[in-house]
């Protein structure tokens, strides 16, 4: 679809739930939530088609350091059965007036929301088992830290910084003895001498392709989130978890897109640093 047939189908004001167009970009947390929308308003009977225009572009993964660029990620939802091609993309052949669903507040609030729901849940399963990620002879529960670096460092509005990481695994010392700890870059050696008096194993994962990370997170007992979607999409298929979450995650007017998050945020951490 032309940029321009878009922007003149997202001026339309039709119904919630008539007629809808959902934008999938972004990486596998991002893809995920715009397939949940897509699933969600299918099972209710919702005529829905993709926008699926973000990946006629090659892949670029930018590195940290390049100040404003940002990687364009390639389809990456294969690995739980869902290619490109199961998404019906004809904009033109849905019936009447049209609504479009792009990336913002909106569009957190329905993924959520459809998140909640198992079906669509199930729609996401991975393989049970970590013996090909982790140690396999270790089957202590886990705290998985999730430590949002990379090309995130060249647009993030707001950075969870390592010493309100390392504060909050601290807290959980004597409660739980695994960390592993996940980043997209290379972990300082001060970050993990910081946690190795706490606890009996620490371990960096840092690199590592999606999928794998997304399991690691999806079998973590305990899982805290970076400001990241990445993150919060595996929280939200790991309903077994004990899932922390940052409660500042964007600086400026992206803040509105917070609010679907701590909607559904019960408790706070008493003694917790103001940003965390």
């Amino acid at each position: 679809m032309k940029f321009l047939d878009r922007l003149k189908l997202s001026a339309k004001k039709p119904d919630e739930d008539g007629p809808t167009l959902v934008t999938f970009t972004g990486g596998m947390g991002a893809q995920i939530l715009s397939a949940a929308i897509y699933f969600d308003l299918m099972e209710r009977g919702v005529p829905v088609a993709a926008d699926l225009s973000y990946f006629d572009r090659p892949e670029f993964v930018a590195e940290a350091g390049q100040a404003g660029a940002c990687s364009h990620w390639a389809w990456q939802l294969d690995p739980f059965g869902l290619a490109r091609w199961a998404f019906s993309g004809d904009a033109a052949g849905l019936p009447g007036r049209a609504r479009m669903i792009p990336d913002g507040a909106e569009k957190m609030t329905l993924a959520m929301s459809a998140l909640e729901k198992p079906a669509i849940r199930a729609r996401f399963q991975v393989p049970a088992g970590l013996q090909d990620l982790l140690d396999p002879a270790d089957a202590r529960p886990y705290m998985c830290l999730h430590v949002r670096r990379g090309d995130y460092l060249n647009v993030a509005s707001h950075l969870v910084s390592d010493a309100e990481f390392v504060g909050l695994a601290r807290r959980f010392a004597g409660l739980i003895q695994r960390v592993v700890i996940l980043s997209d870059s290379d972990v300082p050696a001060d970050f993990v001498s910081a946690l190795q008096p706490h606890f009996d194993h620490v371990e960096v994962c840092a690199g590592i392709d999606a999928f794998a990370s997304h399991r690691i997170m999806r079998g973590a007992r305990v899982l805290v989130c970076s400001n990241s979607q990445f993150s919060l999409i595996a929280a939200l298929l790991n309903p077994e978890a004990m899932v922390l979450v940052p409660r500042q995650w964007f600086d400026g007017k992206d803040r509105a897109i917070e609010a679907p998050i701590h909607a559904r945020c019960a408790f706070q951490l008493l003694g917790a640093d103001s940003a965390a």
